[in-house]
């Protein structure tokens, strides 16, 4: 197998996107939980500070294995929750069903949006809001103007918004 060369995790996860959706599959019996296990090991991959290492396609596919784990973990954890019936009467913090397949669609949303952005815009732009860089950080880190940064990030902000808008998302 020839071993692809990436800058970021998240362009691996991108790569083998199908490979690792099936391999949730696999996993967790789901495809619902397959797609979230794969997102999460994309925003993830997004944000993680860690060196790119040397195989990032086996790093990517044990993220994802982990994820799974942590996924079904939830959901057993969930269906011993609704078993018991004191449940049903104590009110709980966590959102409810309908407010999290909400949060759910909307995350999908925003990361199918920040994947369409141009490669150099989507990198400032989860280096601001992934990592939590200050625009300062970027320009430095990049090589470029603050001003840019501000441009790209701002640019990125108004595509985000319109596909949220475009899929009937207020803002």
């Amino acid at each position: 197998m020839i071993q692809r060369s990436f800058s970021t995790l998240a362009q691996a996860v991108e790569a083998y996107y199908e490979d690792l959706r099936r391999f949730a599959r696999r996993r967790t019996g789901s495809d619902s939980l397959a797609n979230d296990v794969v997102q999460d090991t994309w925003l993830r991959a997004s944000t993680t500070n860690v060196a790119m290492p040397d195989n990032a396609r086996a790093y990517v596919f044990r993220m994802a294995g982990n994820l799974a784990v942590d996924h079904m973990k939830r959901e057993g954890a969930r269906s011993d929750r609704e078993t018991d019936d004191l449940d049903n009467w104590i009110p709980s913090d966590r959102p409810n069903a309908e407010d999290e397949v909400i949060a759910r669609q909307e995350l999908a949303i925003l990361i199918a949006a920040v994947r369409d952005l141009p490669p150099r815009r989507r990198r400032i732009f989860v280096l601001y809001r992934g990592h939590g860089l200050m625009m300062r950080e970027i320009a430095e880190r990049l090589g470029i103007s603050q001003k840019t940064v501000q441009k790209q990030v701002s640019r990125a902000m108004v595509h985000c918004e319109a596909r949220m808008r475009a899929a009937g998302r207020k803002i």
